[in-house]
């Protein structure tokens, strides 16, 4: 293997709301043997192990936004970045008073608050999958978190104030980005994409110039900014297309596998 293609999930090869087409999986599915491929999302690894079978993935998967790098083949992290102690117990208090809405990923499953209302993306997953494939909902016992696991490699706020995002983007400790409208990711500070799949062609010993990163949000710029080849969807916002090397067509426009038949890898 001496190339590699790492995508993006939402909005990259899966359309809201949607299913990833039959084109785009024929696309990846005649990749020559020398192009791997694997994905890049800010989804936490309980919730990643679908699509592992549906590419029949082998190699480590990027989760969490770059917090984790995930083996499913032997189940064990390449590496995680998790959120330290200290800043995880202050951020969660801190949300947890404030009244925000938010889940984190940890390594035993997701928790989240009881009274949730955005909890439908977890639960349709979960229904989508067989029972051995779902991820642990866990409901936070709010008044006391004595038996809750710090192995937090990210917390996913949801409608964060202006005020929330300033102050928590001071913290030495974070890396604060998005991945989707009205929502705010938190991770360890240098926990990114672009971080991870350094990591990744590292471990597979590819040179970054031929990797081929895939993305539409923010939280994909960082793979387009750290030495791989960056393409940007025709769905992303002009910002990060800039940040980017190519652009192809959107996600329902099967972009993916547009770039791919258009040799944009030779």
């Amino acid at each position: 293997m001496n190339r590699l293609i790492v995508c993006d999930i939402d909005n990259t090869l899966l359309p809201a709301g949607g299913s990833i087409s039959k084109t785009t999986l024929q696309a990846l599915a005649d990749l020559d043997p020398d192009t791997g491929f694997s994905i890049a999302t800010g989804r936490s690894y309980h919730v990643v192990r679908k699509f592992v079978a549906d590419f029949h993935l082998t190699l480590p998967v990027i989760t969490s936004n770059g917090a984790q790098l995930y083996d499913y083949e032997n189940e064990r992290s390449v590496f995680e970045h998790l959120i330290p102690i200290n800043s995880s117990r202050r951020l969660i208090a801190r949300l947890l008073r404030d009244g925000f809405d938010f889940v984190a990923y940890s390594d035993i499953g997701i928790y989240h608050r009881p009274e949730s209302e955005h909890l439908a993306f977890f639960h349709n997953y979960n229904h989508s999958v067989p029972e051995a494939l779902r991820a642990n909902m866990i409901p936070l016992q709010e008044e006391d978190l004595s038996g809750f696991s710090w192995n937090i490699t990210k917390i996913l706020v949801y409608f964060p104030t202006p005020e929330l995002i300033s102050d928590l983007r001071k913290w030495k400790s974070l890396e604060v980005t998005s991945s989707m409208p009205h929502v705010i990711d938190i991770m360890a500070s240098g926990a990114t994409k672009g971080a991870a799949v350094v990591a990744l062609s590292e471990h597979l010993h590819i040179p970054l110039s031929q990797v081929y990163c895939f993305g539409d949000n923010e939280n994909d710029v960082s793979m387009f900014t750290c030495g791989a080849v960056g393409i940007a969807m025709g769905n992303a916002t002009d910002e990060v297309k800039s940040k980017a090397s190519f652009v192809t067509k959107s996600c329902v426009e099967d972009g993916v596998a547009w770039a791919i038949k258009k040799n944009l890898f030779q």
